[in-house]
């Protein structure tokens, strides 16, 4: 398996994770019936969105003049990343432990938070890989992730105390 990455590659892992987190979250939120989780998850749906969009706008901007990076969107290649991601950082949809998670509070908050300690994890290991505007941009995403952590540990404190 491939160690190192490209700033491209980073990206398009980086967008399947986003898009993977806002349908976990949109998900997690149409099921909650405590109204202030369903807001935590459509908040963290939408920040998942905004990250996605900024991934989009830093490949646009990294493709600029790279004649080369059209094989980031053959079909094996693409297969490759969903695979390198699919099982590292939010679950899949129909996957038992998802699926289980929507009628359990508590688990749905504990898969969140693992999510969000791998997305950290993630996005820490490209940072070896990556410089410049990527980095850049990776870096605050790991913050920005580390405040998700943060407002899930919050409510699931708030939630046990219940």
């Amino acid at each position: 398996m491939k160690e190192r990455f490209n700033a491209l590659e980073v990206m398009e892992m980086a967008k399947d994770i986003e898009k993977r987190g806002k349908k976990f979250y949109l998900k997690h939120a149409e099921a909650a019936e405590n109204r202030d989780l369903r807001e935590l998850f459509k908040r963290l749906a939408q920040d998942e969105q905004d990250h996605y969009e900024k991934f989009v706008a830093l490949t646009e901007e990294l493709r600029e003049g790279d004649d080369n990076a059209d094989y980031l969107y053959e079909e094996d290649v693409s297969a490759y990343f969903n695979y390198l991601i699919e099982y590292s950082v939010f679950p899949k949809d129909d996957s038992d432990e998802s699926v289980e998670a929507l009628n359990d509070v508590e688990k749905a908050l504990k898969l969140a938070i693992q999510a969000e300690k791998d997305s950290i994890l993630f996005y820490r290991e490209m940072c070896d890989y990556n410089e410049g505007k990527t980095i850049e941009a990776v870096k605050q995403l790991i913050e920005e992730e580390k405040e998700h952590l943060r407002a899930l540990g919050k409510y699931i404190q708030e939630y046990g105390k219940k």
